[in-house]
């Protein structure tokens, strides 16, 4: 401000200098100093030119009006070739300030209601959205938050879709109990269990929409940081909603309900043992291990498997796929979610994802070994 005002003084003395005569010194007194503006005038000239505004009243006072009028003008035209440079440029040249640029955040007090403190409204954090997930873990602990469901969900237009389980639940990141039901509007209206039947909550693709917007701007509300939900709806959104596996499928919104509770127990998991939720581009490998897995996924390879058997080389002998010490019988039924190399029974020894195909029911033991699974090759 100080700068500005020296710079425009300094163009005021130019001015002057510059129009100055010989008889100026004895001339007429009013010309030695320029004519006060009024308080009426002062105030037309900040509503008409804002960029005076920054200036001191005092200054503007003793600054005569072609000077102002000048100054506006060249303040506009460097806004124009600021407004004029390249966007890329802009971005690139505020990243780069980042690492020299704080924000003094005072200690104060929040209580989530009728004190707000002013940190809630700092820019938003440019680092990945994995990092700031693995940042709000050390800093938050383990359980979040004390929930509360006071939140203005009206705004939104998702009054009343919320239970107060959903809320209870969507405050704590490590909770295996958060599911997309509790987002559902029927179940907010339902009022005993036989009436809340799970079958009948998403009976069409719009439920599914709805409820997952709802849990989104909760989860939202609750942790702005949290952007977990944002990469599932990124996924489905990107993927046209798994269409093109479940648009043949009769229960195709409770197919997406169910995968969706399964990335939100695989991401409470993640926050417990301080690990990144799963990216839009890693649901991706999930969703094809979940659909893989499911039974009217396999039905038409039933089909084609029995085919292939029947004009196998081994007549008489009915191929048969047992349970061999240390594979993996999910893996090869296709129900198996957990990364290869971190696959164990309950006892804690390990089981390998190879395929446990077995031609021979004399020979047991003999399986085919290879990485895949038996769904889908055999």
């Amino acid at each position: 401000m100080e700068d500005l005002e020296n710079s425009a003084k300094a163009m005021y003395q130019d001015e002057a200098n510059r129009t100055k005569t010989p008889n100026s010194m004895s001339s007429d007194p009013a010309t030695k100093r320029p004519r006060k503006i009024q308080d009426e005038d002062l105030t037309m000239l900040k509503s008409r030119f804002p960029n005076l505004s920054m200036f001191s009243d005092n200054f503007l006072r003793s600054t005569p009006l072609e000077i102002l009028l000048k100054m506006e003008s060249t303040t506009m035209k460097m806004s124009e070739i600021d407004g004029r440079k390249d966007a890329d440029d802009k971005l690139s040249q505020n990243k780069m300030s980042l690492a020299t640029t704080f924000y003094n955040v005072e200690q104060g007090r929040d209580n989530r209601w009728t004190e707000i403190s002013e940190a809630r409204f700092l820019p938003g954090a440019g680092i990945s959205a994995t990092k700031m997930w693995l940042l709000a873990r050390k800093t938050i602990g383990l359980k979040g938050f004390p929930p509360i469901g006071n939140y203005d969900m009206s705004s939104l237009g998702l009054a009343g879709v919320i239970t107060a389980k959903g809320w209870t639940e969507v405050h704590n990141p490590s909770s295996t109990k958060l599911v997309l039901k509790l987002f559902n509007i029927n179940s907010c209206a339902a009022k005993t269990k036989d009436q809340n039947d799970d079958d009948n909550l998403f009976s069409e693709i719009g439920d599914f929409k709805l409820a997952l917007r709802a849990l989104k701007a909760a989860v939202h509300y609750v942790m702005p940081w949290n952007h977990s939900i944002t990469a599932l709806e990124g996924f489905f959104n990107q993927n046209n909603f798994c269409f093109s596996d479940t648009s043949n499928l009769e229960k195709r919104a409770q197919t997406l309900t169910q995968f969706t509770d399964y990335v939100l127990g695989q991401n409470a998991e993640r926050w417990r043992d301080e690990v990144a939720f799963l990216t839009a581009g890693e649901l991706k490998t999930a969703w094809s291990t979940f659909f893989d897995g499911r039974s009217f996924a396999t039905k038409k390879r039933d089909d084609k498997r029995s085919k292939l058997h029947e004009k196998s080389s081994f007549k008489g002998s009915r191929p048969i796929y047992g349970r061999v010490e240390g594979i993996c019988w999910n893996y090869n039924e296709g129900r198996c979610l957990k990364a290869p190399g971190n696959c164990k029974t309950a006892n804690g020894k390990e089981l390998k994802h190879i395929c446990n195909f077995t031609a021979d029911k004399n020979k047991p033991e003999e399986v085919c070994g290879k990485e895949h699974m038996r769904v889908k090759s055999h």
